[in-house]
């Protein structure tokens, strides 16, 4: 069921490299503030201009739209500058918060954003998703990205307290082919081939089995989020384990090199250039405990 937006008490939810509704702290948060205070949450995506959209990244947004769909909610699009687009939306209905996951790599436009939210009054609540947020060295590093990853995941809402303020106009997929599906669907396939069950390997696949190394067969799908790094971590750490208890030493070892993998965005992204230095030439990934 959708709610009439009032002039108060709405929280934009702005999706960027975080397409799902599944181990979303950014969306549990939003959901959590709406529902304490009476408002709203308006799920948003945003455009640059003049971008025409892949067909993986439109495949994918469509899937999410689902999702959020079979709870109430509804995927908003706009097209534009990230600040000319909340600056309208904060003119027509009072923003009151807004709520993302951090990405990949810092966006040009988020100091921006920061220095509007500032002035509007709106308040920005920001999530990791790739690893803790503050490490101090190398060895508290591989503790506090165990733990992340270790943590429960958080379960998609069952119901939105949603808004409506008008969707947009959804992208359209054009007639072209490509060589992987998007949305999150094809990424909990791929990551079941890519893992494989172990008392049937015939049945892993041949994108599993090719030449072609575990993170780069996920890696499109883990840089829009369709399935968060915890998600693959701790699906990745129990195939791990299966394999190395049933004597699947080879398989285990591919496993392993996935999970060593798994750091990678999130020491480009979060360890400060200071520590940097720190860090071994093996990286994090090479130190980290992979039991759960």
């Amino acid at each position: 069921m959708f709610y009439i937006c009032s002039m108060s008490g709405v929280h934009i939810l702005w999706f960027r490299q975080d397409l799902r509704v599944h181990d979303h702290a950014a969306l549990k948060a939003a959901c959590l503030a709406a529902t304490r205070d009476g408002g709203v949450v308006v799920p948003l995506f945003v455009f640059g201009a003049g971008e025409a959209p892949a067909p993986f990244l439109v495949e994918s947004l469509k899937e999410l739209d689902a999702a959020l769909e079979q709870r109430g909610g509804a995927l908003h699009y706009r097209q534009g500058d990230p600040v000319t687009v909340l600056s309208e939306l904060h003119r027509q209905h009072n923003l009151l918060s807004l709520y993302t996951h951090e990405t990949a790599t810092a966006q040009p436009s988020d100091a921006e954003v920061e220095a509007w939210c500032m002035r509007a009054g709106v308040a920005w609540r920001t999530f990791p998703q790739f690893g803790p947020a503050h490490v101090s060295d190398e060895t508290s590093s591989a503790a506090a990205w165990d733990a992340f990853m270790a943590a429960p995941r958080h379960e998609a809402p069952g119901d939105l307290p949603a808004g409506q303020i008008g969707i947009g106009q959804p992208p359209s997929l054009p007639p072209a082919s490509q060589t992987a599906a998007g949305g999150r669907k094809a990424a909990i396939e791929t990551l079941r081939a890519v893992l494989g069950p172990v008392s049937d390997l015939s049945r892993i696949g041949a994108a599993a089995t090719s030449e072609v190394s575990y993170i780069e067969q996920l890696s499109s799908y883990l840089a829009l989020g369709l399935i968060s790094v915890r998600e693959t971590w701790q699906a990745a750490v129990t195939a791990r384990n299966q394999y190395l208890a049933a004597g699947q030493e080879i398989r285990a070892a591919r496993i392993t090199e996935l999970i060593r993998h798994l750091p990678d965005v999130w020491r480009a992204r979060l360890i400060p250039a200071r520590h940097k230095g720190v860090v071994s030439r093996s990286g994090l990934g090479g130190q980290l405990s992979l039991d759960l």
